[in-house]
């Protein structure tokens, strides 16, 4: 932040002044965003698919948000004007540490980012197993869980970040095991009818009696 406002004090490029504040506040707000509540009761969720059949269940969702675009784009373009200001030592042609460090940092983004745009979730039910799929990019450990070690599923919700009272929200589906481990299936879900619906379709295909657990998000 101290780098930030002495770029932008000494610089009078009044363009270049415009694209560093603007970078400046994405990089706070980028993961977050506002709360909101949804009206009335859907049998899908949004983002969601379920093709269910006698023998399986099979639930398919993607990442997508259109701020993870927003931080893709941003990524590069953030760090080419910041090599380029004269409070970094080196440029493209002379890769100190300082730029590698910085072009190593825009590239986790940019994956990250690229990983939340095209990646999709696939969770596949059988009476055997669980199995938790994520892909095509290298991001979250895929899952394998025996029917048999599954005895209670819930879900509960994550906020992080606060500015000007805005939130990220997120929620998880967590699995007690018979030995009462408790591992998560799948986190980052935008919303909690996600969660409850992914909950129910396997508790009720498994046949597992849903119990109250402490901890987990209310219900309706």
């Amino acid at each position: 932040m101290y780098l930030f406002s002495h770029i932008l004090d000494r610089n009078d490029n009044l363009f270049y002044k415009f694209v560093l504040l603007s970078l400046w506040e994405f990089s706070y707000f980028w993961m977050i965003e506002i709360d909101t509540t949804m009206v009335g009761n859907i049998d899908i969720p949004k983002n969601m698919h379920l093709k269910e059949k006698s023998a399986s269940l099979e639930f398919e969702y993607n990442w997508f948000k259109i701020k993870y675009l927003v931080s893709w784009l941003a990524a590069p373009i953030f760090t080419y004007f910041l090599v380029r200001s004269e409070y970094i030592v080196g440029d493209f042609n002379q890769l100190t540490i300082p730029v590698l460090l910085l072009i190593v940092a825009s590239f986790i983004v940019f994956y990250y980012s690229l990983a939340k745009l095209i990646n999709i979730t696939k969770i596949r039910v059988s009476h055997h197993q669980i199995y938790v799929n994520h892909g095509p990019l290298p991001f979250s450990k895929n899952l394998i869980l025996k029917k048999e070690d599954v005895t209670q599923l819930y879900v509960t919700q994550h906020r992080i970040g606060h500015r000007y009272y805005l939130y990220a929200t997120t929620y998880q589906i967590n699995v007690i095991l018979r030995n009462k481990d408790v591992i998560t299936l799948v986190r980052g879900l935008h919303s909690p009818e996600q969660g409850r619906f992914i909950e129910n379709k396997i508790e009720d295909f498994l046949n597992i009696t849903d119990i109250h657990v402490e901890g987990e998000l209310t219900k309706d």
